[in-house]
């Protein structure tokens, strides 16, 4: 690797899950003063370097506690699972995501996006032209359409929300907006 790992960084990643200097050490198959020595200053071996960076992926440290978690008390174990959990990305079925499928959420969720926002200009276009021509019902259906726009955009990004079936439902709340827009576009016309 071209990044050289700083004690700060050991310190960042230990610190991430709430692991004590000895709870890391257990975890990862380290020594206990090894850990001490790596974020005083000394630098790790290659392999104790490239143990500690893949800790740095909530998966990886999810396997070694669910290996050697019974090394950890269990107050220290139970509170590590609890931050990893929320780390750890899973889908409809409760399985741990890799990442190409986290990338296809993502990229799912930024499409749902950009859909949304197009929509929202589109709509504040037509209710501008409602108002001006004075047409009320059409302005206040307008208005009502970009207000639940307004509540779906930022819940596309909810973490609870990062699964196919979730967007799914999303994908037709905003086609259902889309329509209604259509709809009233073509009766005002």
């Amino acid at each position: 690797m071209s990044h050289e790992l700083t004690s700060a960084d050991i310190k960042r990643i230990r610190e991430k899950y709430g692991l004590t200097q000895q709870g890391f050490a257990r975890v990862l198959g380290l020594g206990e003063a090894s850990v001490v020595r790596y974020e005083n200053g000394q630098t790790p071996s290659k392999a104790n370097a490239n143990l500690i960076r893949a800790a740095d992926d909530p998966k990886f440290l999810l396997d070694c506690i669910e290996r050697d978690g019974e090394l950890l008390s269990q107050e220290q174990r139970s509170k590590t699972e609890q931050i990893v959990y929320a780390l750890v990305s899973f889908d409809e079925d409760g399985d741990i995501m890799d990442i190409n499928e986290i990338y296809e959420i993502t990229l799912q969720q930024e499409v749902l996006i950009e859909q949304v926002a197009y929509l929202a200009g589109k709509v504040s276009n037509l209710m501008i032209a409602a108002r001006e021509r004075g047409d009320e019902i059409c302005e206040a259906v307008y208005e009502d359409v970009l207000r639940q726009l307004a509540v779906i955009r930022p819940i596309i990004t909810y973490k609870e929300n990062s699964n196919d079936s979730k967007l799914s439902e999303i994908r037709g709340q905003v086609e259902c907006l889309k329509r209604i827009t259509e709809g009233r576009e073509v009766k005002a016309a």
